[in-house]
């Protein structure tokens, strides 16, 4: 009989300082020492901050439809949505960010209205 032999895969995991924030973290690769490696926390916020400010057409996988990728300035949250996003003075806002933005400037043009009860006359 031939015996089922299981392979073992071996990962090898190294222990590197994050060039941003310093802490200790482990790669899954032999690192080499000639680079600068970061935690995920960090090349999570990189990444995060170098989509910032951008829009990309992308094809949805969903729908197979045209659809924009970018991250709201107000929320700060990566959104693949069909429209273009709204950019007041240069950033860019979802469609929820947007009409929190009008009611509050709304709410900033309206005048403060005092509503008097009729004066009674003695």
């Amino acid at each position: 009989m031939v015996e089922l032999q299981k392979k073992i895969k071996t990962v090898a995991s190294t222990k590197v300082v994050c060039a941003k924030c310093g802490k200790d973290h482990f790669v899954n690769f032999v690192a080499d020492g000639h680079r600068d490696y970061f935690c995920d926390r960090c090349l999570k916020e990189m990444h995060h901050d170098r989509k910032k400010g951008k829009v990309k057409k992308v094809i949805s996988p969903k729908t197979g439809k045209e659809a924009n990728e970018f991250i709201c300035d107000m929320c700060d949250c990566f959104r693949r949505a069909t429209y273009y996003p709204t950019v007041i003075d240069g950033l860019f806002y979802c469609k929820d960010c947007e009409n929190k933005k009008k009611a509050a400037d709304l709410k900033k043009k309206r005048k403060n209205i005092i509503i008097a009860s009729p004066r009674k006359e003695d």
